[in-house]
């Protein structure tokens, strides 16, 4: 039981945007019934093999702890249906293109006639106004779109490669974050609202550094450093005297101590290129797991770069439970991130991976909107669910 139980989300979303968004929310304890068409989500299958016999890891990720049901939202049972889902929840989530819901006649203005506590939450990839609002996008149209690739091709030094983005994450955190505002919101006004978020703007909230070195132009961070079994990061112009001096130390050089290139912190900084060539020569003629013992025993801000398999394995990252097992009737078990935000009192957590197509239908339905089983067949039959 999260913080958010009690709270009643309709979910509308797909591919990951959306979905991400109210994963979050359903990580904290909300009950988020995820509305798919009778084929399913087209996120589903994404990336996977053409004969796959079961859903891919990211949507069964995204989509952990919802309630599945479908719905032929083109259909006026359908849109009926909906609409008595609409008057028991306490928000609708939606990333379809600008204009669908409200053509659907199932947009914020009409639902908030049936709900007026109703949240409405809605994200598109520009926005709903613009030039650029009826562009599609996702994340690598995003990330190309807000300066994130060029600038990893600059610090890649190579144009033309694979940039990871984060334009479905940070807009899914940038959405769940407002929803949880417009419910406290709520709390105090009695009255609900509508909520948007374009991810482009969304990523670019999430570029703070970037925007650093554009203005400044002056490069945020260091690059890592080859040792002698890979590479590992850290920083060292901004750290005090002392800490400067016990890590020389550590690291066999006591002479530098007394380098007068890096006495002080800001002939550290005003030497920069000159400590780094020089640190650069120790750390190569070490292993990353030696670095790693001269950084905890310093505590100093660096590590090995790792690969996500050493990752699992790490012995803090098991100690604190970082990764959990979840089995899934069709995947099997599955190793996902346990929830990242700790409660004292009403810890989140993942009880279930995404839900199969279909899979609460009777329990939303029947249970919560009371439709009798022979309805429910012959809408089944007609498929409007």
């Amino acid at each position: 039981m999260g913080p958010l139980a009690g709270v009643r989300v309709v979910d509308l979303t797909h591919v990951l945007n959306g979905p991400f968004s109210t994963m979050l929310l359903a990580h904290m304890g909300a009950e988020v019934i995820k509305i798919e068409p009778k084929s399913g989500d087209r996120f589903r299958y994404a990336w996977m093999p053409v004969d796959a016999d079961h859903a891919g890891y990211e949507f069964l990720v995204v989509n952990a702890n919802k309630k599945g049901i479908t719905l032929n939202l083109k259909d006026e049972r359908g849109k009926a249906l909906f609409r008595e889902l609409a008057t028991r929840a306490d928000v609708v989530v939606e990333n379809f293109s600008v204009g669908v819901m409200e053509r659907l006649g199932l947009g914020y203005d009409a639902l908030r006639e049936l709900n007026p506590r109703l949240i409405y939450a809605s994200s598109t990839g520009y926005g709903e106004d613009g030039p650029y609002r009826h562009m599609r996008a996702n994340a690598s149209i995003i990330t190309g779109m807000t300066g994130w690739t060029e600038h990893g091709w600059h610090e890649a030094g190579a144009a033309g490669g694979r940039v990871p983005g984060i334009g479905d994450e940070a807009a899914g955190v940038s959405m769940a974050l407002g929803i949880c505002a417009a419910l406290f919101a709520r709390e105090r006004t009695g009255i609900g609202q509508k909520i948007h978020v374009a991810m482009a703007e969304a990523h670019l909230g999430f570029m703070v550094s970037r925007f650093h070195t554009h203005f400044e132009g002056r490069e945020v961070g260091s690059l890592p450093k080859r040792c002698a079994d890979g590479y590992v990061t850290f920083h060292l112009p901004h750290i005090p005297d002392k800490l400067w001096a016990q890590f020389v130390s550590a690291m066999g050089h006591p002479e530098a101590i007394d380098d007068p290139r890096f006495v002080t912190q800001r002939d550290r900084q005003q030497n920069f290129k000159a400590m780094e060539e020089e640190v650069g020569v120790w750390v190569r003629a070490m292993t990353r797991a030696e670095l790693w013992k001269v950084f905890q025993a310093c505590r100093i801000s660096g590590a090995p770069i790792r690969s996500l398999a050493e990752v699992f394995e790490d012995e803090h990252f098991r100690e604190r439970g970082t990764f959990v097992q979840v089995e899934d009737a069709a995947a099997g078990d599955l190793t996902m991130l346990a929830p990242w935000i700790h409660f004292s009192a009403t810890p989140a957590e993942i009880e279930r991976a995404g839900p199969a197509i279909g899979e609460h239908n009777h329990d939303v339905y029947g249970g919560l909107l009371g439709h009798a089983a022979a309805e429910l067949e012959e809408l089944e039959g007609a498929g409007v669910i």
